[in-house]
């Protein structure tokens, strides 16, 4: 019975206290330590100047994040990135992760910690915006758009590849991206895809990021920009339309909503296709898209995750024929209404 219970508070303890080697990471990030490393091995010393660092706990912060895996000490007694901080956490590269956990690290860690004022009052904790209108907010500050943009940018990258696979892209002609930010999923398609008439429909805020960054892909002129409200009037016609980690924004009248829009702008034969991180009970990610969901409520003033069978029911119900669905990876779902010709 002893034994039992000391193995039990490991393991409690380890759940518990599991945000110290999150925010060792973090720090690490933060600090620009892996971008340092990217650029050569450094004794402890140098990296103290480079990085403006005190001598205490420094040697213990380098390796611990060693022990996860993140650094490696070399024979000479200087610190180098492992191959998966060089791979992930090295700004500037495009598999980069760093974009996505600096703003983890400035809005979410401390929102979480509000996590049981949140789900008292049902109420959002980031300090990042307030009201309902959380995009146009968001999208009027600089900092707050580029911060924004580039976290979907770097959540949706790793999904390229399997999107412009796992669908039937050339049996269609058009396709329309709702609020696909500066079209990066969107040009992915189009250059596996390039007969694709695709065009992205975000708010017109995002217009001038999407034509610079379309611009420095080389794909200036090979997509189009459409700039609205897709809760607001009709949405332009296409043959597919998609979204992509943005119903989970929403609540579910308004989710019900937007994809009966979206059936109302898919042409006959054609198709919406929609992918987030969605609730599975049976599949290995069902407890990390809960943790998501939770994420979203404490971030958004509407946002919270869905499951597979609600995903389905909103689109019956909106008029589509038949409902699909398939994994892209990452712990995200596909969900694909074909609209009857």
């Amino acid at each position: 019975m002893g034994d039992d219970v000391t193995v039990r508070a490991g393991q409690v303890l380890g759940q518990a206290m599991a945000f110290q080697p999150a925010k060792l990471v973090l720090a690490g990030v933060r600090l620009g330590l892996f971008g340092t490393l990217a650029q050569g091995p450094l004794s402890e010393e140098r990296l103290r100047q480079r990085l403006g660092l005190h001598p205490r706990g420094c040697d213990h912060f380098l390796a611990a994040l060693a022990e996860l895996g993140f650094l490696e000490r070399r024979r000479d007694g200087t610190w180098a990135n492992a191959r998966v901080a060089d791979q992930l956490l090295v700004p500037g590269d495009p598999a980069s992760l760093s974009g996505f956990l600096r703003l983890a690290d400035q809005v979410m860690y401390p929102a979480w910690e509000r996590l049981a004022d949140g789900l008292r009052t049902g109420e959002p904790q980031a300090a990042t915006y307030s009201g309902e209108d959380m995009f146009d907010q968001l999208y009027d500050s600089e900092e707050h758009k580029d911060g924004l943009v580039g976290m979907a940018e770097d959540a949706s990258r790793p999904l390229i590849p399997a999107l412009t696979e796992v669908f039937d892209w050339p049996s269609y002609g058009s396709v329309l991206e709702l609020g696909g930010c500066r079209g990066n999923v969107l040009a992915g398609l189009v250059a596996a895809h390039p007969h694709l008439d695709a065009r992205v429909f975000d708010l017109p805020q995002l217009e001038g990021d999407f034509a610079a960054h379309m611009s420095a892909l080389g794909m200036a002129g090979k997509l189009g920009f459409v700039g609205g409200d897709f809760f607001a009037g009709p949405l332009p016609e296409a043959d597919v339309l998609m979204l992509g980690h943005a119903l989970v924004d929403w609540n579910d009248d308004q989710r019900a909503q937007l994809v009966k829009n979206a059936f109302a702008g898919v042409r006959p034969g054609g198709a919406f296709l929609v992918w987030d991180p969605v609730i599975v009970p049976e599949e290995e990610s069902y407890l990390r898209n809960l943790l998501r969901s939770l994420n979203l409520q404490l971030m958004t003033p509407h946002g919270k995750g869905y499951t597979l069978a609600q995903c389905a029911a909103w689109m019956r119900e909106a008029g589509f024929d038949s409902v699909e669905h398939r994994s892209l990876g990452h712990d995200v779902t596909l969900v694909i209404a074909h609209k009857r010709a």
